[in-house]
């Protein structure tokens, strides 16, 4: 039979680093919510910039469908395959097709792009689900 041997602090280490590594690869992070909305716009005036990102905010997560929102402008860490001609890219997730339809008929959204809408020089809008 063998003696039983006792960990070196080294081996302890190399093993409590190995469980942590495992532990963080179990799992992708989740959305949360499956139907994500990407609205990306370019503005006629880019002094308009900030002023829509505070009305973004201020309207669209506190619609009811809405389980998700984030609004911000483009990163700029020198990839050249990276688009950058937008001012703002706003995603906004939904659980479910009824509640996205519901988020586009709601009047503090149609009013959002009512008043906006005039202000873009262009739009890029795309809607995805896993």
């Amino acid at each position: 039979m063998s003696p039983v041997r006792t960990p070196t602090p080294v081996t302890a280490a190399a093993a409590a680093v190995a469980a942590v590594v495992l532990a963080s690869c179990q799992a992708a992070p989740r959305m949360p919510a499956p139907l994500q909305h990407v609205v990306l716009v370019d503005l006629a005036d880019d002094s308009d910039i900030a002023a829509m990102k505070a009305a973004s905010d201020a309207a669209l997560p506190g619609i009811g469908t809405v389980k998700g929102y984030v609004c911000g402008s483009p990163v700029d860490i020198g990839r050249p395959n990276v688009s950058k001609d937008y001012d703002l890219g706003i995603i906004v997730q939904f659980e479910s097709i009824e509640d996205y339809k519901a988020y586009l008929a709601d009047p503090v959204h149609t009013a959002l792009v009512e008043a906006w809408k005039p202000k873009w020089r262009k739009a890029a809008i795309f809607d995805f689900a896993p």
